[in-house]
């Protein structure tokens, strides 16, 4: 398989940048995985803070256990979260998309230069 088309899936499947670790461009992938970690840490972060939220609503009894008043709380959480990191999340799927294209191109030169 060419390194160009495996850098590429590396950087798909794996992670954003692990294309470019496996062609050896530490400095570059490192430039990719780096906030990509960042973000989703503070994604991962934000969640939580909201199920933690939700859990202690319940827990002191301001959040009735019925299955509908459960449900409504948990879908507007979800829609005030989604609101508020969508700018992290479009930011996530850039930085993927970029190191995608990024790692396919460099495998490709590396792939023109060993032919």
């Amino acid at each position: 398989m060419k390194k160009s088309i495996k850098a590429a899936l590396y950087s798909t499947l794996i992670f954003p940048g692990a294309g470019l670790w496996w062609l050896k461009r530490y400095w570059l992938a490192a430039s990719f995985i780096l906030p990509a970690l960042a973000i989703s840490a503070y994604v991962l972060r934000e969640t939580l803070a909201t199920a933690y939220r939700l859990s202690d609503q319940i827990a002191d009894g301001s959040l009735p256990l019925e299955v509908m008043a459960l449900t409504r709380a948990v879908e507007q959480s979800v829609q005030q979260l989604t609101l508020s990191l969508s700018d992290a999340i479009w930011l996530f799927i850039l930085c993927w998309g970029l190191s995608v294209v990024v790692s396919y191109l460099l495998g490709n030169q590396q792939d023109q230069a060993s032919a």
